[in-house]
């Protein structure tokens, strides 16, 4: 019951034109902000953890556009999943570096393509259904009912999702040694990973894009898709940091971090920095969301 009200509820707002949903998702994270939520404190900690040479107004700033941006990323996400291939289509008005994937393409060789939790990161699940496909690895929701619909949702286009599980990076692994196009959000928390730098300070990081990279001859491309002034979309492809290239996997590790920092910089107000990039902590240092023991209101 619970989950046919919430796939009736993505529907209806899959329907919502898109400055509707925007305008909504500028609502909510403007209302984070004044409830000052746990989504806006672990935002705020992420952001002086990271952005510690910004005053303070600086800081109180790119909390609230983060927020925002946020928002609009979770309310632009039915439409992303559910609308019309040909209508999300028209939200994508410019795409940069697409020659690098189009020659990627072109090899025989497979792509891995780096995707940061940045903008609205959905959308190049439609993008890339017209270009071949891809695979792509997703994260079982706690209601297991629900699983197999997100699924089919997010799999409407033509592109293949697979679990967080081994049969899932099995499938990785095959899907790149043939050829295929594979997508990684390689900013995600691991189970176990390695500390390296993100923008001054150690992140537990995944190792899977390094692991894939040795497994198979890929070709490997940073895209992000920001959000621009207007509202439509822009998808950005670039080469990673030539660190990630090295044999040495913590030198692989930390290339990947500068890859996705690269990324944030163009636009860091569109991260999700609500996302507890910094959950874990090296052995001795202050844990990061503290926070949460606190009583609020």
């Amino acid at each position: 019951m619970i989950s046919r009200f919430i796939l009736t509820l993505l529907q209806l707002l899959a329907l919502q034109p898109r400055k509707m949903s925007q305008a909504l998702g500028w609502l909510i994270g403007y209302g984070h902000f004044l409830a000052r939520s746990q989504a806006c404190r672990v935002t705020q900690a992420n952001i002086g953890l990271c952005f510690g040479h910004l005053s303070a107004q600086g800081q109180k700033k790119l909390v609230l556009s983060s927020l925002i941006s946020t928002g609009k990323t979770l309310m632009e996400t039915p439409a992303a999943w559910l609308a019309d291939s040909k209508r999300l289509l028209k939200w994508i008005s410019k795409i940069e570096g697409e020659n690098l994937l189009i020659a990627a393409l072109r090899d025989s060789k497979g792509t891995l393509l780096l995707l940061p939790h940045l903008g609205n990161w959905e959308l190049l699940n439609v993008y890339l259904s017209q270009k071949g496909g891809m695979t792509a690895l997703y994260k079982p929701p706690k209601l297991t009912s629900l699983s197999d619909a997100i699924v089919a949702l997010r799999s409407q286009y033509g592109n293949e999702m697979v679990a967080t599980d081994k049969r899932g990076l099995s499938r990785l692994f095959r899907a790149l040694s043939q050829g295929g196009v594979v997508t990684v959000l390689p900013d995600q928390i691991p189970e176990s990973g390695l500390f390296a730098a993100f923008f001054g300070s150690l992140a537990l990081t995944d190792r899977l894009a390094y692991r894939l990279t040795q497994r198979a001859k890929v070709t490997v491309l940073a895209v992000a898709v920001y959000r621009l002034p207007s509202g439509l979309f822009k998808i950005c492809f670039s080469e990673p940091h030539p660190d990630f290239a090295s044999l040495d996997e913590q030198t692989a590790v930390q290339g990947l971090n500068k890859t996705i920092e690269a990324c944030v910089r163009v636009c860091p107000e569109q991260y999700q920095w609500e996302y507890k990039r910094f959950k874990f902590r090296p052995e001795g240092e202050k844990k990061l969301y503290s926070f949460e023991k606190e009583a609020f209101h």
